[in-house]
């Protein structure tokens, strides 16, 4: 691998984009949050074309004028930008979550998007979040990440979320919708959600972003003094 990478695996709500953003901001790196990318693929697929089946017979030809552009500053919150157009709300509906999970089961789809996230790693390096970055996408990264919590403090932290943005939610559903997404993710065929065999582990139950990214940062930076 010319360029440095980091990768950040880990189910819904452990932290990954945040850690991720912050490190990338602190080293000047590039990012990548493939959950969004695939989303904003889906999305902007079926402005082109709602024919999904034949989307998927010439998906190179479909994605071969699309740009997507993640854009952040101060730690916040990466903005997403499809051909310039801002993709940041729009991705975050159920509809277009299930148009994405139609693209990611799709095993000849999903290795062509694979190629498609590689085209996000130029000098200086990369951190990418997601949930097969480390065991698939990226499987030569310098350093990989694997963070995790408890259900309780996943969905607490999601209810928050949805508070932020003006959404109601309860936490016993939330918790029951996060323990299904964990089973789809860990038991599907195609790049599961697992730990990398040399992922660091890390837990953010009971630690906030600050000392994650103090753990993270420090482990990168040894690293990096023996690349």
């Amino acid at each position: 691998m010319n360029h440095k990478v980091i990768t950040i695996d880990g189910p819904s709500g452990v932290g990954k984009g945040t850690i991720a953003i912050m490190i990338a901001e602190e080293l000047g790196y590039n990012y990548l949050d493939s959950g969004s990318l695939y989303r904003s693929l889906a999305l902007k697929l079926y402005e082109k074309n709602n024919n999904f089946d034949e989307v998927l017979k010439n998906l190179d030809y479909w994605i071969s004028d699309i740009a997507i552009d993640f854009r952040y500053k101060d730690g916040q919150k990466a903005q997403i930008f499809v051909n310039n157009e801002d993709f940041t709300d729009k991705i975050r509906t159920e509809k277009v979550a299930i148009l994405a999970s139609n693209i990611a089961k799709d095993p000849i789809a999903r290795d062509m998007l694979e190629n498609y996230q590689r085209k996000y790693l130029s000098a200086p390096g990369l951190v990418a979040d997601g949930r097969d970055m480390g065991t698939k996408v990226f499987s030569d990264a310098n350093t990989k990440f694997y963070l995790t919590a408890s259900i309780e403090k996943r969905a607490e932290r999601r209810l928050n979320q949805l508070k932020d943005q003006g959404i109601s939610a309860n936490l016993p559903a939330l918790i029951q919708k996060l323990l299904l997404r964990d089973k789809a993710d860990t038991e599907r065929l195609i790049s599961p959600l697992i730990p990398a065999k040399d992922a660091i582990i890390i837990d953010t139950s009971d630690i906030d972003a600050s000392e994650v990214f103090n753990r993270t940062i420090n482990i990168i930076r040894d690293n990096l003094k023996n690349i």
